[in-house]
């Protein structure tokens, strides 16, 4: 028996045993592809005589399941009662001998590349090895008789429910969706208090503002909403209304540039004036109460880059943030320092990447999942939570 204490020595092991052994019977929790113990073991599937993978939480990725979805011997977990969770790799060879590697290791480029794992090499050569072998068999044997064979349907289905939850279990590690599509890793959510404040902690941080700052800001917001429902449609209000929204004119009883003042955006404030459908459009692809998805805010960007040249992310949001303050903070020169610092990211957010980067770290902070107070006014405050970070960040 030896114990193998990091990823690389474990890796090392299967490899070598892979291409030894004359059969591989494998259970494991998770699986992954496109790492190169995947592509081994793809290339060494006639040895497989068992391979029992679970796919609980939608951890084990579609490619891995399309590469052994048609062999013989290749069976899944779907629904087991609590979590399919063992890291079992067990190997025959000619001379009659075997090995097994045990441990904590799934068969995933985590667990390979950035892990810490630990697992216990056993073999037929250790002292009770007959006694270890007929328990290892043993529990192998019933491993295959919980999994199924998956259809091609079956795959369809699940790689379409994991698409949906795969951008929670991302935001859960700290992993947020990038401008190009990627995912990039980011300091721990548990590193960075803004994720990790309570809604009262959020609260007094804001009350330090004032309370008169607090409502003159509350007021912006609940006189865009008033618009928003009684028009309906951005390109049905008048043009100072219009322009009180997109913050490209100050009011004479309302300071419309609270969240960020856009008189200077020479080409958006036009495209406003001569009241451009795209920007109607754009909002009218953002739902006026309910959840917000990722799809709606593409469909707005869609929209929005149609409107004039070179669109930038502090009138798109400003304009977000207008009509779902809950949702949406306007992110312009005055707040992206401090705004990104306290999220822990760079300040190279776009309009593309602002989903990502922002509204994925908003949406998992602990006080925007906070339920609504009683306080009237704090509750007044709670549903315009995510506008109101420019409140704490405004660095003028």
């Amino acid at each position: 028996m030896k114990i193998l204490t990091t990823s690389r020595e474990i890796e090392s092991t299967l490899e070598r045993l892979i291409v030894k052994s004359r059969s591989i019977r494998w259970a494991v929790a998770w699986a992954s592809g496109n790492h190169p113990l995947f592509r081994l073991l793809e290339k060494h599937r006639k040895k497989i005589a068992q391979l029992t993978v679970g796919i609980h939480f939608y951890q084990t990725d579609s490619q891995f399941i399309e590469s052994f979805i048609d062999h013989a011997e290749a069976r899944f977990i779907m629904n087991p009662d609590g979590v399919f969770h063992p890291k079992l790799y067990f190997f025959d060879f000619e001379d009659g001998g075997w090995q097994c590697v045990l441990g904590s290791p799934n068969f995933t480029k985590g667990a390979f590349l950035a892990n810490s794992e630990i697992a216990v090499h056993l073999s037929s050569s250790d002292k009770d090895a007959s006694e270890s072998l007929a328990r290892i068999k043993g529990v192998l044997r019933q491993y295959r008789e919980q999994g199924k064979q998956l259809s091609p349907i079956d795959l369809e289905r699940y790689r379409s429910i994991r698409q949906l939850q795969q951008r929670k279990l991302q935001t859960l590690s700290g992993t947020y969706a990038s401008a190009d599509g990627t995912h990039r890793k980011r300091t721990s959510p548990l590193e960075i208090p803004l994720f990790m404040n309570s809604w009262e902690e959020y609260f007094a941080m804001l009350k330090r503002k004032g309370k008169e700052e607090l409502e003159s800001r509350w007021k912006v917001l609940d006189e865009a909403r008033r618009l928003f429902a009684v028009h309906g449609r951005f390109h049905s209000m008048p043009i100072i209304e219009r322009q009180g929204i997109a913050g490209t004119i100050n009011g004479e009883t309302l300071d419309w540039f609270w969240f960020g003042s856009m008189k200077g955006a020479g080409l958006f404030q036009q495209s406003v004036n001569r009241n451009n459908r795209s920007l109607s459009d754009a909002l009218e692809e953002i739902p006026f109460a309910g959840t917000v998805s990722a799809n709606h805010y593409e469909n707005f960007v869609r929209h929005f880059i149609k409107a004039f040249r070179k669109p930038g992310i502090a009138t798109g949001t400003r304009l977000l943030a207008m009509k779902r303050p809950d949702y949406f903070v306007c992110l312009d020169s005055k707040n992206r320092r401090e705004l990104c610092k306290a999220f822990g990211i760079g300040q190279n957010v776009t309009l593309e990447s602002y989903w990502g980067e922002i509204i994925e770290r908003i949406t998992e902070s602990n006080w925007w999942v906070s339920p609504s107070p009683n306080s009237p006014f704090e509750r007044r405050i709670w549903e315009c939570r995510a506008a109101f970070l420019d409140a704490l960040y405004y660095d003028p």
